[in-house]
């Protein structure tokens, strides 16, 4: 007599959630990842947010969506200004990035226990 596997489809619908909460994730922390590295290498925080020479704004605030990120003139920045936009980026991709990492766990768990 066989018996039908319980953990079956505990990781099929984990590896499905993984999938598409994993998309959304990267959505968001793939350009918060890359404003990081624009940041770091311009030596300006404020870069990810402005527009450039060609008119474009930076990788945190390129679409319609993210336009509320974007910088204001230079001379009304504030440091308040821009600690609110990195840390509301790091919160949105950190909180985001909570239900994948529970759902491999939850893989690991299921895979590894006989």
């Amino acid at each position: 007599m066989t018996q039908l596997n319980p953990d079956g489809p505990v990781i099929a619908a984990s590896s499905l959630g993984l999938v598409l909460f994993g998309g959304i994730w990267m959505l968001f922390a793939v350009p918060f990842v890359r404003g990081l590295i624009v940041g770091l290498r311009s030596d300006s925080w404020w870069r990810p947010f402005e527009q450039d020479a060609r008119g474009r704004y930076g990788v945190l605030a390129n679409s319609r969506f993210f336009a509320s990120f974007r910088s204001p003139e230079p001379d009304i920045r504030t440091q308040a200004g821009l600690i609110t936009r990195w840390v509301f980026w790091t919160i949105v991709v950190a909180g985001l990035g909570f239900y994948p990492v529970t759902l491999v766990v939850g893989l690991v768990k299921a895979l590894t226990t006989p």
